[in-house]
């Protein structure tokens, strides 16, 4: 049964005050010493590209194949000029390739029988509590107040259209591999959350309920349960660590996680496949 270790939110910083380079270092150590078969970077590796870049370099030491994602803040806009948009599309799948890594938003690991796969899996409002489901529009206009992506980002689609193309791109990978004789299980790595199971929940804390419809994706989690083979799903996003269970009818539940990462002590989630 292989082992594999998914990390998410580093925020690789060396000359600022979010996470070290020795605090990276230190986590390398922590993750050499579980012996994983493979790692999943699960997005917010650093910002600008050159500190996406520079975390990259910082696992290539373990010597095992070695997975990435992007999250919300690599695809900010580059003060070196480089847009969201590039950078989506091109910059950040280049610079993984190039430190010889996979570039996950368009493959798939294979550890045997077993294949991972995953998505930034973009935020559409479906994360907000039931009793605060106002109107997309009212999420869109409100976000600048909440949420630095609204500021950080210069892409031309809505929060909703990007999620419903990650969202189009993940489902595709998993018809196909669920229709694979040589795929016993599907393990999914997402930066945002896709289950209420991995939503932290604040009921009178209003701000914090509202910025839940930045934090989440339910409506990509109801896509995903959808497939038989998918055992194990881990996210990042939020900085609040959870573990827990979906269960479903007529199929076996899923382990859900999301990494516990803080700012200047990254975390990671070792999960047996």
């Amino acid at each position: 049964m292989p082992r594999v270790a998914v990390i998410s939110d580093l925020h690789f910083d060396p000359a600022g005050d979010l996470t070290s380079p020795a605090a990276v270092a230190a986590l390398v150590e922590e993750i050499r010493a579980a012996e994983p078969a493979a790692v999943v970077l699960a997005g917010d590796l650093g910002h600008p590209l050159a500190n996406f870049r520079r975390c990259l370099a910082a696992f290539h030491s373990l010597r095992v194949p070695l997975a990435v994602l992007a999250g919300n803040h690599d695809v900010w806009h580059d003060e070196v000029g480089l847009g969201s948009r590039e950078l989506w599309e091109h910059g950040l799948a280049d610079a993984t390739r190039e430190a010889g890594a996979l570039w996950l938003e368009d493959g798939e690991l294979r550890l045997g029988d077993v294949a991972i796969v995953g998505s930034l899996a973009w935020y559409d409002y479906s994360a907000a509590p039931e009793h605060l489901r106002y109107p997309e529009e009212h999420y869109a206009a409100i976000k600048g107040s909440l949420n630095n992506d609204a500021v950080m980002i210069d892409w031309p689609w809505t929060d909703v259209e990007f999620a419903w193309r990650l969202r189009q791109g993940l489902v595709g990978k998993l018809e196909r591999l669920e229709r694979d004789a040589s795929v016993r299980s599907l393990v999914v790595a997402t930066h945002v959350p896709i289950f209420e199971e991995q939503m932290t929940r604040k009921p009178g804390n209003y701000q914090w309920e509202l910025s839940n419809a930045y934090f989440g994706s339910l409506t990509t989690g109801a896509a995903v349960a959808r497939f038989e083979k998918v055992r194990i799903v881990v996210s990042g996003h939020t900085h609040c660590g959870r573990r827990g269970t979906v269960v479903r009818e007529g199929a076996p539940p899923i382990e859900v996680h999301v990494v516990g990462s803080e700012y200047g002590r990254p975390a990671f989630v070792v999960v047996d496949c």
